[in-house]
């Protein structure tokens, strides 16, 4: 492979790696787009030896007495973390010298500030479209950074001074092209590096080391069974929605890291693949991951969720078959479709209205797996920082909803992820670019005295159609390509294949209307969504906004949530709002007081007209002496209902008598009177629809924001048009 010979020629020439004094220290970043050149895989870059770079690292903390509470059965424990702190660091005399230290309160600011002290504004010579124009920086993130992304107390956090990140600054780099095979030179004037950068002679990549090394596994079969049964009650419980839980394989590595990169490279070709490597750090990443968090091209952000996973086939008839029952896996779309509109909600969050949509919808198939992928863009209002801290962690690698899964994911898992589902990327400080994979299809590589270890981390999403047996099988084939090209074996054989991607029909949203609202700072006049902590909710304010109504989101639990319930909401009603919404989340009604407060007043007709969504839905029934109850066949979530209504309410302008929405549920509303409240629309046995026939008060069981919800817009557009009194 050209792209391995360019690497190995560039250290023979005494420019990258332990040679390359003359330039720069021996850190190495490696961004590796491989496979056949599209959408996905179009430059790689080789970043010159670095001479500038910070180092972010696990604060210490004093001893804690551990909380009893358990976020898979209650709201986790709510925390502020402290200042997230760096050293930057300057290469000179053959060493790394801290020069100072630099903090800031979360993980965007501290973004911002490095690139204040670190970046040189020397422009570079050549002009590579997408890339940035001078100087960047370009690094690695650990997934444990969560503790500054999301509002949570994380029990096992890394040891004191454990690394967090590195982040280089690169004064240079090579960029191949891989469509026209071109080799671009980002340099400032008067830099050498790499002027004349001479391909390595062809070598065959050797086997892996033939020992068969016992691996240590931080769960054994039966304790991820147990894992996932323990998910699977939370997700009935109400409490989440699909949690992604890991395990961890630790072995010696025998071989040189370099040689377990080029297997990969040859054999698990991935678009988003990396090498970061900091002797002195004890750092060193090697990953062929085939999945982007986010990608920023002048304004533009694209993040591609990936869920739903089948094996290769043996043969093209097998193969297609294995696609097509994948495509049709109803567990496996519902698990996709729930993260899709999860990244919906992320980038909503950081866009302009009406901007959000789903631009590609696809199977990608790698050397021994295939996914379900969908590419989700929109126009951000943020600058990268700020829209990369929004992301992090991916959701796909979380799960739904977001900030409660974090903690549930440090509770079951029992140990820091470190890197794996962390971040290897690249900004343009100018704001206008930027690149960041999420760290799958990853080993972690470290020194133990003089024993060189090896992490390889792999798992996937539970949700309540979850087979323990089959989650544990899917697990091994993640890690299959890795384990292999480290010389371990597999407990599994597993069928290989060359990358493709086959296009699917792109599900549609909402039309547009005319014009489109804007988020408010405040609630005049406004609509006033009260978030509950669901990864829904900005899905639900875009829907708004593209009907033409400017929209407030009010913390409604959680630390930002309201101290004074009483004080809140009344505030909140002398500002007159046009119209509230209680919106979905986590957990029971009783647990969202705000939202409860405000079901309460609306059936007394002392709230501007109020819909209901989910959890917002049961408070209604709440309210009206219902009770809200498991539902006894089980949990629904990012699966289309058929729900028949009665023309009522917010079904007036519905075609026909029947519709889809997707259900996000594990609780229903039951009870046969409902004081002050009508049903009129179920799902079988479940209450999918209320309205109070005397006040404008609506509650939908089901998302109509969904991108899987049919008319869901004609439902939110028929509350809007409603009017105070």
């Amino acid at each position: 492979m050209d792209l391995i010979r360019t690497v190995e020629g560039l250290r023979e020439q005494g420019h990258l790696g332990p040679t390359a004094g003359a330039f720069g220290s021996p850190d190495e970043v490696l961004l590796l787009s491989t496979g056949p050149a599209s959408h996905l895989a179009k430059h790689s870059m080789i970043a010159r030896p670095p001479r500038c770079r910070a180092v972010v690292r696990q604060p210490e903390s004093a001893d804690d007495v551990p909380d009893p509470s358990n976020p898979l059965k209650a709201e986790p424990e709510w925390s502020a973390e402290g200042e997230l702190k760096a050293t930057v660091q300057i290469w000179s005399s053959g060493a790394w010298h801290d020069k100072q230290q630099v903090s800031a309160p979360t993980l965007d600011d501290l973004m911002r500030t490095l690139e204040d002290v670190m970046l040189n504004p020397q422009p570079f010579v050549s002009r590579v479209e997408g890339w940035p124009q001078r100087p960047f920086l370009s690094g690695a993130f650990a997934y444990d950074l969560v503790q500054w992304t999301q509002p949570i107390k994380i029990r096992h956090v890394p040891e004191s001074k454990a690394l967090l990140a590195v982040l280089w600054v690169v004064e240079g780099a090579l960029l191949i092209d891989h469509a026209s095979g071109q080799i671009h030179r980002l340099h400032t004037e008067g830099d050498t590096w790499a002027r004349r950068p001479e391909p390595a002679e062809p070598r065959v990549t050797p086997p892996p080391a033939a020992s068969q090394p016992t691996l240590r596994s931080s769960m054994d079969d039966t304790q991820h069974a147990e894992a996932i049964e323990a998910v699977k009650q939370a997700i009935v419980d109400g409490r989440m929605y699909q949690v992604n839980i890991g395990r961890r394989w630790t072995g010696p590595l025998d071989d040189e890291p370099w040689n377990v990169m080029r297997r990969l490279l040859e054999g698990n070709p991935a678009p988003f693949s990396a090498w970061t490597w900091a002797p002195d750090l004890n750092h060193h990443l090697l990953s062929s991951s085939p999945e982007s968090l986010l990608r920023i091209h002048a304004g533009q952000a694209m993040t591609s969720p990936i869920k739903g996973t089948y094996p290769r086939g043996s043969d093209a008839l097998e193969e297609q078959a294995l696609r097509r029952a994948l495509v049709e896996d109803e567990k496996e779309t519902a698990e996709h479709r729930m993260l899709v509109d999860l990244m919906r909600n992320d980038l909503g969050a950081i866009s302009r209205p009406g901007s959000v949509h789903v631009q590609r919808y696809d199977v990608e198939a790698y050397a021994t797996v295939q996914h379900l992928v969908s590419h989700v863009g929109a126009t951000l209002t943020v600058d990268p920082p700020a829209a990369f801290a929004s992301v992090f962690p991916g959701g796909s690698i979380t799960g739904c909803p977001r900030t409660v899964v974090c903690a549930a994911i440090d509770a079951v898992e029992g140990e820091p992820r470190r890197f794996w589902c962390g971040s290897v990327g690249w900004w343009d400080p100018e704001g206008h670019h930027g690149a960041w994979n999420i760290l799958i299809r990853t080993m972690q590589v470290r020194f133990e005295g003089k024993q060189r270890m090896a992490d390889v981390l792999a798992g996937g999403g539970i949700t309540i159609g979850s087979v323990a047996a089959r989650e544990i099988e899917e697990a091994v084939w993640k890690a299959d390509a890795l384990l292999r090209a480290a010389g371990w074996g597999s407990p599994q054989t597993s069928t290989r294949g060359r990358l493709r991607i086959t296009p699917l029909r792109v599900p549609q949203g909402a039309p547009l209307g005319g014009r489109l609202g804007q988020a408010r700072t405040r609630p005049h006049h406004a609509v006033v969504l009260v978030d509950n902590l669901d990864s829904f909710t900005h899905n639900i304010a875009h829907a708004i906004m593209q009907l033409g109504h400017d929209v407030h989101v009010v913390q409604g639990r959680g630390p930002k949530g309201p101290h004074d319930i009483d004080g809140s909401v009344r505030v909140m009603l002398e500002a007159s709002p046009s119209h509230i919404v209680l919106g979905p989340g986590p957990g029971r009604p009783e647990e969202a007081g705000l939202s409860m407060h405000l079901a309460e007043l609306a059936l007394q007709g002392r709230t501007p007209p109020l819909l209901g969504v989910c959890l917002g839905h049961q408070a209604l029934g709440l309210a009206a002496g219902g009770r809200i109850n498991h539902d006894p066949h089980g949990p629904v979530h990012g699966r289309p209902v058929q729900l028949v209504h009665d023309g009522s309410g917010l079904f007036r302008d519905v075609s026909g008598q029947t519709m889809r929405m997707v259900r996000y549920n594990s609780l229903v509303v039951e009870g046969s009177d409902l004081a002050g409240l009508d049903v009129n629309a179920r799902s079988g046995h479940v209450t999918m629809g209320v309205r109070s026939p005397q006040f404008n008060v609506h509650g939908l069981q089901g998302h109509p924001e969904s991108i899987g919800s049919e008319e869901g817009d004609r439902l939110l557009r028929t509350f809007l048009d409603a009017s105070h009194g």
